[in-house]
């Protein structure tokens, strides 16, 4: 079977979460020996780098124009074949929630992660929006199979397009391997924080991700708490974050709040298993890829109570009321209290295998195919 997958999320030296997924599908597919699996990419004049993937593929590069410029032409239902000059394959994977014009396919599958844009628009970059409006119903229309990443958007998305659920495919994430290693490097030092025992968020600091909610929470911990505890914010800043930024740099007596930034992805194993807690209060996610990431890393873990991230936690996490700052600090302070309960994080975690997800995708195109 020959499979053809957009990788040009990945020619960037930062990798966004889209990012993180195309590279997992892609190399659990490359691992797959009754495979040859093609991954097409833009680089534009040989700019960017070079995706970065474990496992054997053979790279199809487009370095005459920039994927900016073929992706706003895609948007308005303009562009031209990406594979024109391809070699024919049997299935080809759009990842990053887009079909864009595919000619030399027998099957075409489309990766819709999230209906964030339908269901938390104000939680969107407007430019973003309106590209998403665009191409998110066209890709579902035209894809001979939807892919997504929870049960929860799954029925998001038989509901508001009224498509077969048959015809949408579940991926939950696993986790990368590199979580369940032990790490040892330093990361106290390389990112400034300032307390050997410190409570941890991880994600794009945008307004879906409720990071007011998670300050106000911290400032309602006891003292000694936060004397002890550092707050650890990692992720690049998106966009509408200005308040919940004047919130954090707020001078009132705020314990230790550290924004450290985009981190690598090298460092994110070391981050989770030196902390003491992990928080993720989002009001909406497609999937809560952070929170198996701490499962994995021996980290306990608060969660807003929403289904996805129940979906994503399971029974190894707590959950709290994501527009209730005293819940999220009670929850964070019984958390602190008890020890990492390992045997209900590798049953949860064990739902999730990326060998599972590759099957399923195959099985739906052999039904397809009859």
């Amino acid at each position: 079977m020959r499979v053809r997958i957009d990788i040009s999320s990945l020619a960037t030296p930062r990798r966004s979460g889209v990012a993180n997924y195309t590279a997992l599908l892609t190399e659990a597919f490359a691992a797959r020996s009754d495979l040859l699996v093609r991954g097409s990419f833009f680089n534009f004049l040989n700019r960017q780098p070079e995706p970065n993937l474990n496992g054997s593929i053979l790279r199809e590069k487009c370095t005459l124009f920039p994927l900016r410029i073929y992706a706003k032409f895609s948007s308005y239902d303009l562009a031209w074949p990406f594979d024109i000059v391809r070699p024919s394959v049997d299935l080809t994977i759009h990842p990053n929630f887009a079909r864009w014009p595919t000619w030399r396919s027998r099957c075409v599958m489309t990766v819709i992660h999230d209906l964030t844009y339908l269901y938390r628009p104000d939680a969107v970059e407007t430019k973003n929006l309106s590209h998403l409006q665009r191409v998110v119903p066209r890709a579902i229309k035209k894809s001979d199979f939807v892919i997504t990443v929870s049960q929860a958007v799954k029925s998001e998305i038989a509901k508001e397009f009224s498509i077969d659920r048959h015809k949408i495919i579940v991926t939950e994430i696993p986790p990368s391997a590199d979580f369940f290693v032990k790490n040892d490097q330093e990361i106290h030092e390389r990112y400034h924080i300032p307390t050997k025992n410190y409570l941890l968020f991880v994600g794009n600091l945008e307004p879906r991700k409720n990071l007011s909610t998670l300050v106000r929470a911290y400032r309602l911990l006891p003292i000694e708490v936060r004397q002890q505890y550092s707050l650890v914010i990692a992720g690049g800043t998106g966009w509408k974050f200005e308040e919940t930024q004047a919130l954090i740099n707020d001078p009132i007596d705020t314990g230790h709040i550290c924004q450290i930034g985009y981190v690598d992805q090298a460092d994110l194993p070391a981050l989770f298993q030196k902390s003491s807690l992990f928080v993720f209060p989002s009001l909406y996610e497609g999937f809560g890829m952070p929170i198996v990431e701490a499962l994995a890393s021996g980290c306990k873990v608060v969660a807003a109570d929403i289904p996805v991230l129940r979906e994503s936690g399971g029974d190894a996490a707590i959950y709290a009321n994501p527009y209730d700052p005293q819940d999220f600090a009670e929850k964070i302070n019984i958390a602190l209290g008890i020890p990492f309960d390992k045997t209900r994080a590798d049953t949860q975690l064990s739902q999730f295998s990326w060998d599972n997800n590759v099957q399923k995708i195959i099985d739906a195109y052999n039904e397809f195919i009859k």
